[in-house]
């Protein structure tokens, strides 16, 4: 939906702005970025938030995470990632730009992609596996990855569905990412909840459709999450057919605004074997070969303290000399490629190995709680 009428002067302002700074820093180079480059793009990630515009605020947000890197002199600091999602934004502005001058709804909507939002009274989850993004000194995200037990709303029995919680981070804090699982939110529980390998009831929570075909949902200030009942029939979300992902990634049609990541897949993959790792193609990455079969893919372990505890745990599943157990991660396509990012495995229950399992430091803890309040 095309913003108010009133909204849309300053949009456009901005979007200009971003564009304009963009072919000024791809031009002149990364060199030439001044403070004024970084708050134009700062400022327009702020006006993406305010205005819900997901897509715009994600790919700023990766932008401006590189050019930090970069003017920090990062190792981490990635070239091809800044180079695509720099281009990325200024596809964005631009075309943002021509749908307001046409009034064209559909195109804005498709470039802005803001499903809409519908309330969900209650509705019943368990969760498959989790997906950790840490960039130190900066922010620590966890995404869940979640079934629903029984029809909600909109959402039907064995939906995927995803709840995602993003914490700031501050330089050489004693305290594993993992550790502000522990600190509350504002609706008075804590995200461990999620890790409990039990059902978990939430309320008075929205949810919107996403690209996969899948749930977000979003917690209000009136929702509640509370432990539910203990649960053990997690075979039935193991299930994933490599020839359905196959019919659908034929069907797909490639564009100039797609991530890798969009066209994605939660799978299960079993009777596999671990190879050697090797380097990966971003600095500090690990990629391990991983064959199932006819099945080749690249599971891919990030680099510490992101990747810490899923590599521990590829390392002892390479060295166990009993069958592997089913394994639970996220798939997509790059460089024809399958690229797996490794959840969880499921032996009985769920392991969820991109979590670590150190003791927190409850003092350092206690600081952040401070920080982040």
């Amino acid at each position: 939906m095309l913003p108010p009428a009133a909204d849309r002067p300053k949009l456009r302002a901005t979007l200009d702005q971003l564009s304009i700074a963009v072919e000024e820093l791809l031009l002149g180079g990364l060199t030439t970025a001044s403070d004024a480059t970084r708050q134009t793009l700062a400022g327009a990630m702020q006006e993406a938030a305010r205005m819900r515009l997901l897509r715009l605020g994600g790919t700023l947000r990766v932008a401006t995470d590189e050019l930090s890197r970069f003017t920090r002199q990062e190792k981490t600091f990635s070239r091809r990632r800044f180079t695509f999602f720099l281009n990325r934004a200024w596809l964005l502005s631009r075309g943002m730009i021509h749908a307001l001058d046409t009034s064209d709804e559909k195109e804005y909507d498709r470039l802005t992609w803001a499903p809409p939002s519908q309330p969900l009274p209650a509705v019943e989850v368990v969760n498959l596996g989790v997906v950790k993004k840490v960039a130190e000194g900066t922010f620590a995200m966890f995404e869940f990855r979640l079934r629903a037990v029984a029809d909600a709303g909109p959402i039907k029995a064995g939906q995927k569905v995803s709840w995602s919680t993003v914490f700031p981070l501050k330089k050489d804090q004693d305290i594993p990412p993992e550790g502000f699982l522990h600190l509350p939110q504002k609706q008075k529980f804590s995200p461990f909840l999620f890790l409990e390998r039990t059902s978990l009831n939430v309320t008075s929570a929205t949810v919107s459709g996403d690209e996969v075909g899948g749930w977000k949902l979003s917690l209000t200030d009136q929702s509640t999450v509370t432990v539910g009942k203990p649960f053990a029939q997690w075979d039935r979300y193991l299930q994933w057919s490599a020839p359905a992902a196959a019919e659908r990634l034929a069907k797909h049609v490639a564009g100039p605004l797609d991530l890798d990541t969009e066209l994605q897949e939660e799978v299960v993959i079993r009777d596999y074997d671990i190879g050697k790792p090797g380097d990966g193609d971003e600095p500090g990455q690990t990629v391990y070969e991983l064959t199932s079969g006819r099945l080749k893919l690249h599971a891919v372990v990030g680099a510490n303290p992101e990747g810490k505890a899923l590599r521990g745990a590829f390392e002892e599943l390479r060295k166990a000399k009993a069958p592997n157990p089913p394994l639970f991660g996220v798939m997509h396509y790059e460089r024809c490629r399958l690229v797996l990012q490794p959840l969880t495995t499921f032996a009985g229950g769920p392991d969820y190995i991109t979590i670590s399992k150190e003791n927190v430091n409850k003092a350092a803890l206690l600081k952040a709680m401070n920080f982040t309040s």
